[in-house]
């Protein structure tokens, strides 16, 4: 599944309030709106999950991030033995 990360860590994860005041520095997120204080790395990875969970809580479907090899035979020799 893919999340869009745009102004992820300039919402706030606690009341959802989006604005470019709330980045006070390239590190540090402080919302404007509530007072919640976090770094913005942080809190943008907190709005991505809670994304992630609303898609899945939806119905949304998972997708693997890229295709894993499989060698010839592996499988097949697993079930045998």
């Amino acid at each position: 599944m893919a999340i869009n990360p745009a102004y992820t860590s300039q919402q706030c994860a606690c009341c959802g309030h989006t604005a470019k005041d709330n980045r006070q520095t390239q590190s540090q997120f402080k919302c404007a709106a509530c007072g919640y204080e976090a770094n913005a790395d942080v809190n943008g990875a907190r709005n991505i999950l809670a994304a992630g969970h609303a898609v899945l809580a939806c119905g949304g479907a998972v997708q693997s991030g890229r295709p894993m090899k499989q060698e010839p035979g592996t499988a097949r020799a697993a079930i045998t033995q």
